[in-house]
């Protein structure tokens, strides 16, 4: 019954990972523009832990991320595990493995060799894998860099993802920012389109034609009435003609 228990706890142990793991990682694909597959930078103490907890690098950081990887390393880490001899001499085996930055640093010391290459916001998007503290201390301090490191005993040892740094959370929400508001050259653009359509505008007015003063309309004019005298004329007329037209039925022939 308790391994039973223990098994349960494991499982939902790693469901809660698995989902942290993909929301940490959704910031950093869709805010910074990491894309898959990763390019994790190895240090040699990394390296060198993965193997006292028998940890298998290659199968253990893509089943993290939940995606394909690849493990990088870079010159620096290779001469500076070959310099310390014997008692990394698994570890060195290892980096000579996995792909090699090539790096041009004078001093050949790894730390700063990859402090170096994640610099200004990480513009090659690594993912660091390291167990230095100084180093996790100095790039918590740059923007978009995630940082895996190696937590637990032998027989349980598992990878683990940094949360995000607090320059992290800021370098984001500068982002969002930028990306609500227009740049300087779309205001640029916005303002020519607007005055060109302005003057599409004003050209296609039509000219308005001078039609001159308007005329009286005819139609509310009232006609002039006609003189008295005309009409009291026409009247006398009238009444001469029904006189002589009554006299001539009158009058019959041979009275």
């Amino acid at each position: 019954l308790v391994k039973v228990d223990q098994e349960e706890t494991r499982d939902k142990m790693k469901v809660k990972q698995s989902k942290q793991v993909r929301k940490l990682m959704s910031l950093y694909n869709h805010t910074f523009g990491f894309k898959t597959p990763y390019r994790v930078i190895c240090d040699g103490n990394f390296l060198q832990a993965g193997l006292d907890l028998k940890l298998y690098l290659k199968e253990a950081v893509p089943a993290l991320l939940q995606t394909p990887c690849n493990l990088v390393v870079t010159n620096c880490v290779r001469k500076e595990l070959s310099k310390i001899g014997d008692a990394v001499s698994g570890a060195s085996l290892i980096a000579k493995r996995y792909e090699c930055i090539r790096c041009q640093c004078p001093e050949g010391l790894a730390r700063e060799c990859i402090q170096r290459i994640v610099a200004d916001g990480n513009p090659q998007h690594y993912v660091v894998a390291t167990q230095d503290k100084v180093l996790k201390e100095a790039l918590r301090k740059v923007e978009a860099v995630p940082l895996l490191y190696i937590t637990g005993n032998k027989g349980s040892g598992r990878i683990a993802l940094d949360p995000p740094s607090a320059a992290t959370l800021e370098g984001a929400k500068k982002r969002e920012k930028e990306k609500c508001s227009a740049s300087p050259k779309e205001i640029k653009t916005i303002k020519r389109k607007l005055t060109d359509s302005e003057d599409d505008k004003e050209e296609e007015k039509p000219s308005k034609k001078w039609k001159g003063p308007k005329g009286v309309n005819p139609l509310s004019v009232k006609k002039p009435s006609k003189p008295k005298q005309q009409v009291s004329a026409k009247k006398k007329r009238r009444k001469h003609k029904k006189k002589n037209a009554t006299n001539a039925s009158t009058s019959t022939p041979g009275a």
